[in-house]
């Protein structure tokens, strides 16, 4: 059940973004004056910000075998499905924003997906939250290396 779960937090976004359609709606024009705000300003990550993604993720850790997530500075792959990271976003808020380039069964779609690293008594995980996919959520942990 548990790799059932894994495959379905990993294939699932990979398949959706071979339907293509990753492009979010454009943005209303507000009819309303804005207060000025003090937002945080999201800026390119740097190496060592984005560091803790790297690595083998899975839903349970002890039994990641074949259904793993794989995340590099330049790859997200999971189990039948990759992407080509074209850059890292530092939120400012605890998440970074990977922006991919993906492709499956023939075809190229762009994709967003936010990442927070996480630490508790599992162990070292991460939310993932697709962004282009209705903000899909999913949590994975670090594979064991010792496996």
């Amino acid at each position: 059940m548990r790799q059932f779960r894994l495959a379905a937090a990993i294939v699932v976004p990979g398949l959706l973004a071979a339907c293509g359609g990753g492009n979010p709606p454009p943005a209303q024009p507000s009819t309303q004056a804005s207060a000025p705000t003090t937002t945080q300003v999201a800026t390119p990550a740097t190496a060592d910000a984005i560091k803790p993604l790297f690595g083998d993720w899975g839903l349970d850790p002890a039994h990641c075998g074949d259904q793993v997530l794989k995340i590099s500075a330049k790859r997200f792959e999971g189990p039948g499905s990759g992407c080509d990271i074209t850059g890292f976003t530092d939120n400012g808020d605890g998440t970074l924003t990977a922006a991919m380039s993906c492709t499956a069964n023939g075809q190229t779609s762009k994709e967003r997906i936010s990442m927070r690293p996480i630490f508790g008594p599992t162990g070292e995980g991460i939310d993932l939250v697709y962004l282009d996919r209705k903000n899909l959520a999913s949590e994975v942990l670090r594979c064991d290396a010792t496996k």
